[in-house]
């Protein structure tokens, strides 16, 4: 799942003292196989920022969805017609089914035994640190609009979208991290290849594109590496002398 030159790369730069953190929309529970791949990890900013966790899955930050807007989001998406899934540290919740989901959640073994089906209350009585929405670019905009000011869909690849409340992102979480550790985004180094991965490329102080990155990130980024399965991690931290 990750290339062994990556992985390798990651190993040599924690052993040259360097702080490894991992943002990213997954749940902690997806996320946290990246160090059943070997992967060094001090710390974690999973749901796009809804949470921060040390490198054993100790939550240090949690920012969750009210009922009541978790409770109107999900009324909207059942009339609407849009695929929803809550995210919680141990599990998703799926409340309207959709094939997209099934291509991410579904797909992978390890997740699958913590993706649930069939309670559309849960919500109620445990908050959400965000989900996913299953629809079109007109039906997402429609969406965005409806709860402006309170959360919003952002586009991952016209037919799937990560949840997020309305001032949370990825990059609030890493703000929210660097802060407790006393560190300047001006001394941090970001990969990033979707373009949820536009606003931490923009606020940390050198942000790295991978080859088979989006173009917009691309053109944001101060240096474009190869591909990840073209060993781009280890090539890029290697353009930097960081190993």
């Amino acid at each position: 799942m990750y290339p062994d030159s990556a992985v390798e790369a990651l190993k040599k730069l924690h052993e040259n003292g360097i702080l490894i953190g991992v943002a990213t929309g997954r749940p902690p529970f997806s996320a946290l196989t990246l160090r059943q791949a070997g992967i060094p990890l001090d710390y974690l900013v999973c749901g796009n920022g809804h949470l921060v966790l040390d490198g054993g899955g100790s939550i240090l930050e949690s920012r969750t969805f009210p009922p009541a807007l978790s409770q109107g989001v999900w009324e909207y998406c059942r009339e609407n017609r849009v695929g929803l899934l809550w995210k919680y540290p141990d599990c998703t919740y799926v409340y309207r089914g959709d094939p997209e989901f099934d291509k991410v959640f579904f797909k992978n073994p390890a997740t699958t035994a913590r993706v649930f089906c069939g309670d559309r209350t849960i919500h109620l009585t445990r908050h959400p640190n965000g989900g996913c929405l299953a629809c079109g670019p007109e039906q997402l905009d429609e969406f965005n609009r409806y709860f402006a000011g309170q959360c919003r869909g952002v586009d991952i690849n016209g037919r799937s979208s990560d949840l997020m409340l309305w001032n949370v992102d990825k990059r609030s979480g890493v703000e929210l991290l660097l802060r407790r550790l006393s560190i300047a985004p001006e001394e941090c180094i970001a990969f990033g290849d979707n373009r949820n991965d536009l606003e931490i490329i923009r606020y940390v102080g050198t942000g790295v594109a991978m080859g088979n990155g989006e173009a917009e990130l691309k053109r944001a980024s101060d240096y474009v590496t190869a591909a990840i399965d073209d060993d781009g991690i280890r090539k890029g931290l290697e353009h930097f002398g960081l190993i």
